[in-house]
């Protein structure tokens, strides 16, 4: 049986569980564990702890702490995980792609999931030896042309693979997920537009700019997404989304939560990147010096038939997409601890202004 929550995460359970999927052999048992919350009150769709572990015997190589990552505890947020079929996507990416994949991602320890009771679990390594992004603050230049090349031969990798048909669980362009952004977004606007933090959040003109992505939203699903030079997109690509191996100089980017991991136009995730974790100081100074990194990158990694002029476009595309983001965290996610604000209220600036400054509407149909 998978726990239902992280307290019903056991030493017993956890034990079971590693021999039979082989990382724990013979007599090597763990007696005992630590549980500490993590990430509390900050939006997160998932309820996370970190484990320590005491080991029956001591091993060189065994895991002296780990990450449990389960279902969201809080209502909201849960009911958008399960709309968008989330911790099966990210389960199952860990499982089954991640090793085929040339990024970094936290090492698999164990993941198994029950949709029919709604059951998920993944326990991963620990990279509290990195150093993990702070959104807020953002990237620096140098960690997001790190990112930016990374990302580049991720997509490349996958770049109109044969194998993306046999990913039937990850959605694509004008999938059931695809659509229910649409009715998605207009209610979580429905709702942010009633908070007084969200209005107070928005650049000039940015009120206007959402109102014209409401009305053009389905467009975006219907006619915007085209079928051909799709990849692997993380979805959710930003700098709370990474660690950086400092020791590791000639790969140091590592990457994790892959609930909304989807078959789309690559560009999607340098327009959440640079959009959305980056200070819009240090935004308007590098941009299209990235997105021109993102695209040169994609050509030296044997992308072909993919116009400059088409990047720029799914570019633009991408910034209008990801609107959903800042009236998500207003309407649906815990942002009740005074980071999960502060996160909210700087997506929401970043955003709005990447999209005003870009004039990402000329994407839109007159």
């Amino acid at each position: 049986m998978l726990p239902g929550g992280l307290k019903d995460i056991t030493a017993y359970w956890l034990n079971e569980v590693l021999h039979v999927n082989g990382y724990l052999t013979g007599d090597t048992d763990i007696i005992s564990i630590t549980m500490t919350p993590m990430a509390v009150g900050e939006g997160f769709q998932s309820d996370m702890a970190r484990i320590t572990p005491v080991y029956s015997r001591n091993i060189p190589g065994l895991p002296k702490t780990m990450v449990a990552k389960l279902p969201t505890t809080f209502e909201a947020a849960n009911y958008v995980a399960m709309l968008f079929n989330t911790y099966e996507r990210e389960i199952r990416f860990y499982k089954e792609l991640a090793k085929k994949s040339p990024m970094r991602t936290p090492g698999l320890i164990y993941g198994e999931f029950d949709a029919a009771n709604k059951r998920y679990v993944l326990i991963l390594e620990d990279c509290a030896y990195c150093r993990q992004v702070d959104q807020v603050k953002g990237l620096t230049e140098a960690q997001l042309q790190q990112t930016i090349i990374k990302i580049a031969d991720f997509h490349a990798h996958w770049w109109d693979s044969k194998e993306l048909v046999n990913i039937p669980w990850m959605p694509g362009p004008r999938s059931q997920a695809a659509y229910a952004l649409v009715g998605f977004y207009r209610s979580c606007w429905d709702m942010a537009v009633q908070v007084p933090d969200f209005h107070a959040a928005l650049p000039p003109g940015g009120k206007e700019v959402g109102l014209k992505i409401y009305e053009h939203y389905q467009w975006m699903i219907d006619e915007a997404a085209p079928y051909d030079n799709l990849t692997i997109t993380h979805f959710d690509f930003r700098g709370d989304n990474l660690f950086f191996d400092e020791a590791n100089k000639s790969d140091p980017v590592v990457v994790f939560d892959w609930q909304a991991a989807s078959k789309y136009r690559g560009p999607i995730d340098i327009a959440y990147l640079i959009g959305g974790s980056v200070s819009i100081e240090l935004r308007h100074k590098i941009e299209k010096q990235m997105f021109d990194l993102y695209y040169n990158r994609l050509l030296e990694r044997g992308v072909k038939g993919y116009p400059l002029e088409e990047c720029r476009r799914d570019y633009l595309g991408g910034l209008l997409i990801y609107a959903y983001i800042p009236v998500l965290a207003y309407s649906r996610l815990d942002i009740s601890s005074e980071r999960g604000k502060e996160m909210a209220r700087i997506l929401t600036q970043r955003h709005f202004s990447a999209i005003l400054d870009n004039d990402a509407l000329s994407f839109l149909p007159e």
